[in-house]
């Protein structure tokens, strides 16, 4: 499971919620273990996640009749599986042979689905041939469209509105991640409903990791840092920045992962090709389950000064210290300034630094400044079994680009590396 009830149970507690509803993909996915065709195709509000707060209330996943097969292959926990029909089921088609014919099609047409004609109405659009006997597969997929009919509705905020009133829930104050829907159930017939914006509430229970998600995250970042190992391995003068991410989704590919990006550039700037006694910046993002991975190198082709090194060094002192220093509880502010004081004691005078992140479903998994919400408006400590980057890419006009970053999991005495914290420059010959 990937939902960390425990955190979620205290996080509603502290807004006064008694449940939450999900729309955006990465909160379904996270409250339910579900994750489908749907998503792929980017067709938004036709899923939803409820989580009362209540446990003895049913948890409901909603969505499409049609897409129940799926969960043949992606089972969700929660066990209120709420459909809505969008089309009614033709006749039976009986076997032709040589022939077709859109006769079958014709009966259905485009006709309006109502309340009444989708009653007991089987979930799928497709027929059964006459007389056809049942593969395994054939009866396996019927067996699962049987095991959810009864009860869909016409759209998939009545599913979700029906949803509410199974857990009894319709005049609740429930947190959306998108604010919108609370207006959509009211205008149909939950006028009772109350509801505020959590889109940070949700980041904000995201922040601490389940055992499920630090498994994911331990993959993704190893993913992330062999693919950008693979990029400096094959990377060479004269080579396309634009090349680079070939290189990167490929490697993260073979490994059964996806590329989300690589940011390659020199001086600041990811145009041009890789060039020798400059420095170049990368930063890996992968992804495994939807689960991100995210590290930082860089890269010299050619003899690296005494500066260059020295500055390398100060950095990976400077990030020992600080892993040193992080403990649950720790504010983000404290282990920046830790680290900005470390880095500059040791000879790197003037580096700034982007800060620590979490790192989960999202590349920045934590609440962060929306609306008319100003910067430090969350103040964000360390949290146990938080998984976070601190973030160090710089850039200095008139010397260059680096970037080095570690994923690492806050335990209750320190930190565990997920990635090597191998920060040294990587130099290459010309």
């Amino acid at each position: 499971m990937l939902l960390n009830r425990e955190r979620a149970n205290a996080v509603m507690d502290r807004h006064g919620l008694q449940g939450l509803v999900a729309a955006f993909p990465e909160n379904i996915y996270y409250l339910s273990d579900y994750w489908g065709p749907m998503f792929l195709m980017s067709r938004n509000y036709t899923l939803y996640a409820l989580l009362p707060r209540d446990e003895s209330a049913p948890a409901a996943l909603i969505m499409p009749g049609t897409g129940v097969y799926h969960l043949e292959h992606k089972p969700t926990w929660m066990p209120n599986v709420a459909t809505f029909i969008t089309r009614i089921a033709p006749k039976a088609i009986p076997p032709r042979d040589f022939e077709f014919s859109t006769e079958a099609i014709d009966e259905v047409g485009d006709q309006a689905v109502t309340a009444e004609s989708i009653k007991d109405a089987p979930l799928t659009p497709y027929p059964t041939r006459q007389g056809a006997a049942m593969a395994p597969r054939d009866q396996q997929l019927f067996d699962r469209y049987a095991m959810h009919r009864g009860g869909a509705e016409t759209t998939a905020a009545r599913a979700l509105a029906a949803a509410i009133r199974t857990a009894g829930l319709e005049k609740a104050r429930l947190g959306f991640d998108d604010p919108r829907v609370l207006g959509w159930l009211g205008a149909i017939g939950l006028e009772e409903l109350s509801g505020v914006d959590a889109l940070n509430i949700f980041k904000e229970i995201r922040m601490v990791k389940s055992p499920d998600e630090i498994e994911l995250l331990k993959v993704a970042g190893r993913m992330s840092e062999t693919a950008i190992n693979r990029v400096i391995d094959a990377i060479e003068p004269g080579m396309a920045l634009d090349e680079i991410g070939r290189i990167h989704a490929l490697a993260m590919a073979d490994q059964g992962g996806t590329s989300e990006w690589i940011i390659a550039n020199i001086r600041g700037l990811a145009t041009g090709s890789v060039e020798p006694n400059e420095l170049i910046k990368l930063d890996s993002v992968g992804s495994y389950k939807q689960y991100r991975g995210d590290v930082g190198r860089s890269v010299f082709f050619g003899e690296p000064t005494a500066e260059m090194l020295r500055r390398f060094a100060a950095v990976g002192s400077a990030l020992a210290i600080a892993y040193e220093n992080i403990r649950p509880g720790k504010t983000f502010k404290e282990i920046v300034d830790l680290t900005l004081k470390a880095v500059h004691d040791k000879g790197f005078p003037g580096f700034v630094i982007a800060g620590p992140h979490s790192v989960g479903l999202e590349h920045t998994d934590h609440p962060v400044s929306v609306g008319d919400q100003m910067p430090g408006h969350h103040p964000l400590c360390f949290e146990e079994n938080m998984v976070f980057t601190l973030d160090m890419p710089y850039h200095e006009f008139g010397w260059g680009t680096t970037h080095v970053e570690d994923m690492m999991i806050v335990r209750k005495d320190g930190c565990e590396a997920i990635t090597s914290m191998d920060t040294r420059l990587r130099v290459k010959g010309i």
